[in-house]
């Protein structure tokens, strides 16, 4: 007979989202949407990361697509474009990214803005 512990440790694992390996970060950070800062986590690699929004608890993905290009000054930075999904609701928006050395900074064809520390 499973004890409790088994079973309950086995409902979570079907409850509880991997997080995916990479950059998992397990501190809040700061990033903004639409320029107002607010605590974020970020989860996840170079090409696909998830963040969560510590005010209302909303997560987003996002996710590069096609050939990145250099851009900025002296074409230090990275730029292009990225899918950002939102899993509650199953919304995905077309976005560009110009990825800094210290943020990403990210704008969807929606009007909405994203700085996610890197």
């Amino acid at each position: 007979m499973r004890s409790p512990l088994v079973a309950l440790c086995a409902v979570a694992a079907l409850v509880i989202p991997p997080i995916p390996a990479g950059q998992a970060q397990t501190a809040w950070q700061t990033c903004s949407f639409n320029g107002r800062v607010e605590a974020c986590l970020v989860a996840g690699g170079s090409t696909s990361f998830t963040v969560t929004f510590r005010s209302d608890g909303k997560q987003i993905e996002m996710e590069k697509v096609g050939e990145p290009w250099t851009c900025g000054q002296g074409d230090r930075e990275e730029c292009g474009k990225l899918l950002i999904t939102e899993p509650s609701n199953g919304r995905t928006t077309l976005a560009t990214y110009r990825q800094t050395s210290a943020a990403f900074l990210v704008r969807s064809e929606r009007g909405n803005t994203y700085a996610i520390p890197y």
